[in-house]
Order: structure tokens, then sequence, then C-alpha cells
């Protein structure tokens, strides 16, 4: 198994190199269509497009820090920007990596469909539909029925509007589900690093994918509840033995390996940097939630006013295994660093503690952090960090995340709340937080003492549900905050109505929460007519991070 896994990041690695140019839809345009991969069979395409597509969600889940600080699930400890959503400031390539992926999905479709491979066309397809949808979802309109048209002359494509492109999306889906469902290729279930061939799994994961773009734009359509409605009596990933939409690293090279371990972040600075964020840590410890202990680590030397645990050491062993030792310091006032820090010591007597969401990125001020010279330009001896999972190069509860079964539940109880599905919402919402918390390996009897909680009850009241519920599916989409941010973009209402208001949540009182990504730079040279297009839809029509796409409106 290991072998074939190795041939295909080899492959991966070749087809990344061919497909590097950002300008994607430019002059090598042709060139790269035109060398496509002639050559290769349905199995290596689909593993290919499984590692590429898996990744680019991935570091966007993780490794890139600008999605997981905007949903308050980690901070900054140093190179801070992230802490106050600077990053969306910039115009960013991303439209163009999903384009180059996209282009060799395209040729894919092309190769298995010209071998009658229904079932090969069907899963490129829900691929196909998942890039085109995180490039509108993130920058609004985009280019869609003109994309990839290089071949045919069309190098700088018009842009479609969004809820055109909403609507081919969702028909690319229907058709690609037919394909699955009459395809009679075998799919293998080797390089099927996903659901190893299981056809019924790749059904269900199509169709949860079209319950995804239904709920991103549900505020925006009339039938949003007739459609969803419909595909209840579809298969969706909402069994407990269905599989995640997801795929396992091997551990041995920095492509094949998690994004955070010594492979590519070698030295663990990198690793060090990031802090989890107060606003997950301090809901997590409220709830007494199990997913902590895998999450954070114990703070290296946490403050007590205790003066007789001070100097005392503890050691913790995670549900993991991993061990730490903890130091604890009294909050000494006759020591005049200590007395100096008296603002910033806001957490003591804990094990577990979250850096302030908006914190500017100064190690310092984190939680009354004085001894600097010890912690070196990385470490914050008061603030958790992430536990040492996240230190690994594989492991068996890392895996390159684009869907989980968990947020599939979690959208189902909220149609189910807001009258748009018939169906129990608690039962959906508990469901819910199980899948969750058994994917990082909690056990059943844990599950079921969180479950028992009043506080994890769902309130009678509408609004009362619906901050229940997109809290709980926050916190569910822990290192895949590709979705989070979408997921806390779309309910701004409800997350707005959680105490504290999450948006004013630490030092973010002032900072405006980014609406969307900015084009690439490229766009308004090269496709400036397109471009300006796509602007003016936009409210107010002014290319920033602010301005509303047509989801939004």
């Amino acid at each position: 198994m290991k072998s074939s896994l190795y041939k295909i990041f080899a492959l991966f690695m070749v087809l990344a190199v061919v497909s590097c140019s950002k300008d994607s839809l430019r002059q090598y345009d042709l060139l790269q269509q035109k060398n496509a991969v002639e050559s290769l069979n349905d199995p290596y395409l689909l593993s290919s497009i499984l590692k590429q597509t898996s990744l680019f969600y991935q570091n966007m889940g993780y490794g890139a820090s600008k999605l997981p600080s905007a949903v308050q699930h980690m901070g900054r400890n140093v190179q801070g920007g992230d802490n106050t959503y600077q990053g969306f400031k910039q115009p960013t390539t991303d439209m163009y990596d999903a384009m180059n992926i996209l282009k060799f999905i395209d040729a894919s479709i092309k190769l298995a469909d010209a071998r009658g491979s229904k079932t090969h066309v069907g899963i490129f397809t829900t691929f196909r539909v998942l890039l085109f949808s995180f490039m509108t979802d993130y920058y609004g309109d985009v280019y869609y029925t003109q994309a990839l048209q290089g071949r045919e002359g069309i190098l700088y494509p018009e842009y479609d509007k969004q809820a055109d492109i909403y609507k081919g999306l969702l028909a690319e889906l229907d058709a690609a589900a037919a394909n699955i469902s009459a395809g009679t290729d075998v799919v293998n279930t080797t390089y099927d690093l996903m659901f190893a061939g299981d056809k019924t799994q790749w059904l269900k994961f199509c169709n949860s994918v079209k319950l995804r773009l239904l709920i991103h734009e549900s505020a925006k359509i009339a039938d949003a509840g007739a459609q969803i409605t419909s595909l209840l009596s579809k298969p969706l990933l909402t069994d407990a033995a269905d599989k995640n939409a997801s795929i396992a690293y091997v551990g041995t090279t920095a492509v094949n390996s998690w994004i955070g371990g010594s492979n590519n972040w070698a030295g663990g600075g990198e690793f060090e940097r990031r802090k989890p964020c107060k606003t997950l840590v301090d809901k997590l410890l409220s709830y007494n939630d199990p997913r902590a202990a895998v999450w954070f680590a114990p703070v290296e030397k946490p403050w007590t006013k205790d003066p007789a645990k001070n100097g005392v050491k503890f050691t913790t062993t995670d549900p993991n295994g991993f061990t730490y030792t903890s130091t604890w310091e009294y909050v000494d006032m006759t020591n005049p660093q200590i007395a100096a820090q008296a603002a910033n010591i806001i957490d003591w007597d804990k094990v577990y503690v979250g850096f302030i969401a908006g914190m500017l990125g100064d190690f310092k001020n984190g939680n009354g952090h004085y001894d600097t010279a010890a912690g070196g330009l990385t470490g914050n001896f008061k603030v958790s960090m992430f536990s040492k999972l996240f230190q690994q190069n594989a492991h068996a509860l890392l895996r390159a995340q684009v869907m989980n079964k968990d947020e599939i539940q979690f959208t189902l109880a909220e149609a189910a709340a807001k009258g748009l599905v018939s169906g129990n919402a608690d039962t959906y919402y508990r469901t819910g937080i199980t899948y969750s918390m058994k994917r990082w390996g909690v056990s059943d009897a844990a599950i079921a003492t969180y479950l028992a909680q009043p506080s994890i009850a769902l309130p009678s009241d509408l609004t009362g549900k619906l901050i229940k519920i997109a809290e709980q599916k926050w916190i569910a989409l822990f290192s895949v905050a590709s979705e989070n941010y979408l997921e806390v973009r779309r309910n701004q209402s409800t997350f707005a109505a959680m105490t504290p208001n999450f948006f004013n949540n630490g030092n973010l009182a002032t900072f405006k929460f980014p609406q969307r990504y900015r084009y690439p730079t490229a766009e308004q040279g090269q496709n400036v007519g397109a471009y300006n297009k796509g602007v003016a839809t936009l409210v107010p029509a002014v290319d920033d991070e602010f301005s509303k796409m047509w989801l939004l409106q």
C-alpha cells in the first residue's frame, strides 16, 4: 500500500511542476492543456486529483494562518498580522492555484469521457465543482463558462455572475451523480485514497457537496427548502459507517506529510508562533469538552495565585499519549517584572490558556509572559501551544480534509431548525457533535457525558437554536478553516448574537470582519474588462475585502 502511495505522491510532484504557472488562463494555457496527461489512466488521474485538491483545502484549513486566525481558532504569537485580518488586504492568487488544478481536472474529465468511464467523469466533476465553488465563494463573480477555453482561443474569459455560477454548479453535481450511478467502470481500491473504490461513498459525497452549496445560497433562493428536502431522499454522508472526504498522510517527505510536522516545519519555529485562540479554548473549557486535551498542550509555566504551588511541577499525558511537563509560577507582585505585566495576566490556575483574539503578534503580552529572553523569538510560557499531535508528520487523526460528515449533520440541523426541511434539529445537532468527537478519538462514554450537560441542550427559541448549532459547527470545523470562514461569514448575525459578540472578542472590536478575497493583481492588467464587470456587481463596487458579493447582499 505504501509503495503505491509513494508513486502517487511522486506523480503529484511532477504534475505540480507542470502546472506551476500563476498565469492560469493566459499564454501557457494552450501548451499546458495540449500537453495534458493523455498517457495516464483513470486510477492515476483520480489519485492526483485527490491529492492536489485535498492538500489545497488543508493548506487553507491549517497550513496558512489567515483563515484559522479569522475564525478565532488560532492566533499568531509572532508576526501577528493575521490576528487582525491584515492578510485580507492584499490581492491573493488562490484563484489561480485553484485554476491550475482545474486545468488538470478538465483534461481528466475529457479523457475519462472518451474512455466511457462514467463513474470517473462523475467523481472528477465533483472536484471541478468544489474548486469553482471555492473561487466564487471567496471572490464573487469569476470566470466559469468561458474558463479553461484556451484551446478554443479564449485567453481572457468573461466573469459569470455568482448567481449563474451557482446554478451551473448545482446542475453539474446532478450530472455527476447521474454518471456515478450509471457508470460501470471500477474505481481502483488502491489509488482511491479517499473512499477505497466505494462508489456509494462517492455518490454520497457528490450529493453532500450539493447540500453544502445549497446552504451557502439558502438565503438567496426561494426554493432552498424544497431543494434540500429533495436531497434527503438521496444518499448523503450521514451514516455512522460513512467515511469522511479526506485522505491520510504517509509522513516520509514534505509533500506527503502533515504541514506542522518536522518534514515541513523543521525546528518547530512556525509551530510555536501559532497559539490556540482564547475564544476557542475558553469555549471548550466552558463545556468540559474532551477535544481540548486532544488539540491543546498544557501551559508550560502556568500562573497560580496559590503561593504554595509556586515551582511545583506536574506532568500531563494527553489522550494520544503525548507527555508534557509544566511548572506553576506564583503571581508574585513583589517581583517588578511580574508586576509590570499585571494588566496582561488574565488567566491563572488553568492548565489550558488561549491567546487573545485580535492581539498584536507580541509574545510579551500573551497572558503576562515576561521572561522573554528565555522564551526567544517564538516562546511564550504562559499560553498553550497546540498539542504535539500537530507536530507529527503522520498520525491516524491527521488527514487532508475536504468535507467531514459532521458538517452535514450540522447543516441539516440548521435547515430543520429554520423549517426548511422536516426532521429533528436536535437529533442532527447531537449526531454532528458525536461524529466530530469520534473523528478526534473521543470515547463513547465521554461523548455521552458531554451531551448530557444542560449547557449543550438546544434552547427552545429559534435564535437560541441557531446560535448553538452554529457554535458547535464552528468547533467541529477545527482545522477545516476554509469552510469555517464561509460559515462565520454566512451567519454573521448569529455569531454577533453570541455571548460575547464573536466579532468583538479580545481586541477585535475596532477591526471589521472581511467579506471576501481581493482579485489577483494580474486580472487588472490582463483581463481588465472582465475584472471591471466583476467589481461592478459588488456592494459597494470596490475591490476590497469589505465589499459584499451576491451571496451576502
